[in-house]
């Protein structure tokens, strides 16, 4: 069933109902028939929204520019309440309306109608200033200095001196930029190696940013209004023929990316990433290398956006397979682990090892906590094996293996230890470690358990099952422990407590434990187990079930 006018409460959840009556309907209008369009107000911010219902008033297309998953938001449902209850007022005007409006137009006097519209203008200083603008003929003389008085006297005369601009206000805004806008921009569509057109574009832009710093506003309109313009340069950049002027028009963004402020135009870096895309080894290559020869002239890290100067250009770099060329222009970043992983990880596939390894070093030596070596020691690591280094491998693996537990590391470091006291005391070391992280890490339990099986230490084993050792690792040293001390296993394992009741929650759990409960029953006679387990409850003071008893539990109340 569609959902109408009609049948609405019939199709819409209640709740959903009650969260959209909450919204505020603004500025409804029909822009075409049965079209409707306003903006809708949740709590301070306000949203986009499109309604369009057939003649049965039936939904047909909907749209609305919050980033809500649902196929039916809440600002969309607030909009069609609003017109089922209420209506639109039609932007198109009632036509009995119209036709009165016709003919005082018409039958008014002209020095009349003059006058009323002067005193509307001066009350209306945004009116005024869109006027002034439509019937003006100075287009072709724009300065970037007009450019920006008319940008900025935009704004004031909508809000004059508030610091801070309402929903609506910033669409009055918008409306007069788009208006007063419109010739200096298209001017430069039509021409974009034109340096003046440039120019008056700039300085659109930099007053937008100066207009960010002295106001605020919890509308996006602002900065979605500035991304249209960018991506009709990126439009109007696409039907260039010649790729000099593909680089001349993409230059002078470029040139103006640092200046002498301490702000970077962002909005500039990110434009030209999109314009160059992935294809620099082609049409964007003279650009690429025109952009890293001014980093490189400057220190990015006096910006306020350094961090994103980098970061942008490297991956600008790297997306088209430049690297190599440039490979030394990058360094990298304090606590930035997400760029830095990428940059040296670029270097060790380029073949710059020493490099690799040095950056390697210098963050290591900055970190303030030990876990943050592990990327870096991970890279060192690689470092080596391809150097094919068994001594840096085997120092590299010491600082490496507390944060692993990797078996194989552990034998090819112990092997390289000399000194027989050397190798009792690092080995004493490293299982202290694993021991004390057991309780929560796998990797750490595992290696006690691998270390204690390589020195056939099966009934010391059993001492390391604690309430976290997982049933896995139980069952693939089971037998041999039971071998080695059949008494002790038996009751270590049904004293066990386990965090968890809901074994069947896990299927190879289940299984494993199983497997348990058969190798038991190989080992030791029903009575023995009876009897172990009933010590165990006797002397259990835990709440947390055995999940091995509470298997066999449910094993004999299902038979």
């Amino acid at each position: 069933m569609e959902l109408s006018i009609d049948n609405y409460k019939n199709i819409l959840p209640g709740n959903l109902v009650k969260r959209s009556e909450k919204c505020i309907v603004r500025e409804c209008d029909e822009i075409e028939k049965y079209k409707y369009q306003a903006y809708v107000d949740e709590n301070d911010v306000s949203f986009d929204v499109t309604i369009l219902l057939n003649d049965k008033k039936e939904l047909l297309h909907h749209n609305c520019d919050c980033k809500s998953k649902a196929a039916f938001c809440q600002h969309k449902i607030a909009l069609f309440l609003y017109i089922a209850k209420k209506g639109a007022k039609k932007s198109a005007g009632n036509p009995k309306k119209s036709d009165k409006l016709d003919m005082l137009v018409n039958e008014v006097d002209i020095a009349d109608l003059r006058k009323w519209i002067k005193e509307l203008l001066i009350k209306n200083k945004d009116m005024e200033l869109a006027f002034v603008h439509h019937f003006s003929n100075q287009t072709s003389k724009h300065t970037p200095q007009d450019v920006k008085k008319l940008t900025l006297d935009a704004v004031k005369a909508v809000i004059k001196n508030k610091r801070k601009i309402e929903v609506g206000e910033v669409k009055k805004i918008i409306d007069l930029w788009t208006e007063i806008h419109l010739p200096i921009v298209e001017k430069y569509y039509s021409n974009l190696t034109d340096v003046k057109s440039f120019e008056n574009f700039n300085a659109l832009v930099e007053s937008y940013e100066e207009i960010q710093r002295k106001v605020s506003s919890s509308s996006n309109k602002m900065i979605k209004y500035l991304e249209s313009l960018f991506a009709k340069v990126l439009t109007a950049l696409n039907e260039l023929q010649h790729e000099d002027d593909w680089n001349l028009a993409l230059g002078y963004f470029a040139d103006l990316i640092d200046g002498e402020s301490y702000n970077l135009r962002i909005h500039y870096l990110s434009f030209l990433e999109k314009a160059i895309g992935c294809d620099g080894t082609l049409k964007g290559k003279d650009l690429i290398d025109k952009l890293v020869k001014r980093y490189i002239k400057c220190d990015p890290t006096k910006f306020y956006d350094g961090k994103i100067y980098t970061e942008t250009l490297f991956n600008i770099v790297v997306n088209n397979d430049l690297f190599a060329v440039y490979h030394k222009v990058f360094k990298p970043i304090t606590f930035n682990n997400d760029y830095n992983e990428l940059l040296i990880d670029n270097l060790i596939n380029c073949g710059h090892l020493q490099l690799a390894e040095k950056y390697c070093r210098e963050q290591i030596k900055n970190n303030s906590r030990e876990e943050y070596n592990l990327l870096y020691l991970q890279f060192m690591k690689k470092i080596a094996f391809l150097e094919k280094d068994e001594n840096k491998l085997a120092e590299v693996l010491k600082y490496l293996f507390p944060n692993t537990f990797d078996f194989d590391d552990y034998l090819f470091i112990y092997s390289r230890i000399e000194n027989e006291e050397e190798k009792k005391k690092w080995r004493s070391k490293v299982l202290s470690r694993a021991r004390q992280l057991a309780n929560y890490n796998t990797d750490a339990m595992r290696f006690s358990f691998k270390l204690m099986e390589l020195d056939n230490k099966y009934g010391k084993m059993i001492d390391y099952i604690n309430d976290n050792t997982s049933y896995n690792i139980i069952f693939e040293y089971a037998e041999r422990m039971i071998l080695a001390d059949k008494k002790e296993f038996l009751k270590t394992i049904f004293n066990k407590t386990d965090h968890t009741y809901y074994m069947d929650e896990d299927r190879e759990v289940t299984e494993t434990i199983s497997k348990l409960l058969g190798l038991l029953k190989k080992y030791y006679t029903e009575s023995e187990i009876k009897k172990s387990i009933d010590n165990a409850s006797k002397s259990s003071w835990s709440y947390r079930t055995n999940m091995l008893i509470a298997f066999m539990a449910d094993t004999r109340i299902q038979k």
